[in-house]
């Protein structure tokens, strides 16, 4: 499947992205999703929306986990939020591999880059968020990885607009 380009151009936009995302991942869980892009980018804000429209999301304050490394919501699906950022490229984490291998969780991981090779999933979805200073708009491109990754992805793509 080609990628889709979702163009950011406010607060708003991002976060009818995320609710979006919330209507896919409910639908077809992809399992997996990988959150790339530069401190401020938007990361944090799109999983907060997608956490806060699942099923069971209203009140989870979803907040960056930069320093726990990894936050928990109690929706449907259930979403394990992991921030790799303070974590050195290529560091194991049990707890992380473990939420990778549930079929019934979605993991979110902001800073995928800083995963060990081994540990990269096979299927999901990849998310660049681009930040464009100049327009002071954002981009988000989504990559299907494997199967499931497209599925979701073609359901997203389908977003009214």
């Amino acid at each position: 499947m080609r990628p889709v380009s979702v163009p950011l151009s406010t607060l708003a936009h991002t976060e009818e992205l995320g609710k979006a995302l919330a209507r896919a991942v409910t639908a077809k869980n992809p399992g997996v999703l990988l959150l790339y892009g530069e401190l401020g980018a938007g990361k944090t804000t799109l999983t907060r929306a997608l956490v806060e429209a699942l099923p069971g999301g209203m009140g989870a304050e979803a907040a960056s986990p930069s320093f726990t490394i990894c936050n928990i919501y109690c929706t449907a699906p259930e979403v394990h939020h992991f921030d790799l950022y303070r974590l050195s490229p290529g560091t194991r984490d049990e707890a992380l591999e473990e939420s990778l291998d549930n079929p019934q969780v979605l993991t979110i991981v902001e800073w995928p880059e800083h995963l060990a090779e081994e540990a990269f999933p096979g299927d999901g979805i990849a998310c660049r968020l681009t930040l464009d200073a100049r327009a002071e708009s954002r981009n988000a491109e989504f990559t299907a990885l494997g199967a499931g990754g497209s599925d979701c992805l073609v359901l997203l793509s389908r977003r009214p607009e």
